[in-house]
């Protein structure tokens, strides 16, 4: 499958200048981590950046709440987030940003898919 997150760039309290941020996938965490996640994979400044997205909160969701995010909807969640922190001081050198179950409820609501 190919999802479309269109290339952006963030001026960054932490780095120099522009980030460019580029997605790259989003796959299980579980099976390339061992975390009970779904990890969307992003190149912030050439650097991999891995915005992990809990499982639970997305079962919630679908069991509890009757709704379903898309694949393409987790990696747009995932690019939101991760602008929004690099420009508030994220240092892409940590290389995980874990998403809480509030961060993606807000960030999802905000682009309309909730």
């Amino acid at each position: 499958m190919s999802y479309l997150v269109t290339p952006f760039e963030v001026s960054s309290r932490v780095l120099a200048g522009s980030v460019p941020v580029r997605f790259v996938h989003i796959a299980s965490g579980i099976a390339t981590r061992h975390s009970d996640t779904i990890d969307a994979v992003f190149l912030a400044g050439g650097r991999k950046v891995v915005v992990a997205i809990p499982c639970a909160t997305l079962t919630v969701l679908r069991e509890r709440e009757q709704r379903n995010l898309s694949d393409q909807q987790l990696a747009e969640v995932a690019a939101a987030h991760l602008r929004s922190t690099l420009e508030s001081g994220y240092d892409p050198d940590l290389a995980e940003l874990r998403m809480t179950d509030s961060e993606v409820r807000e960030v999802a609501r905000r682009l309309g898919f909730l």
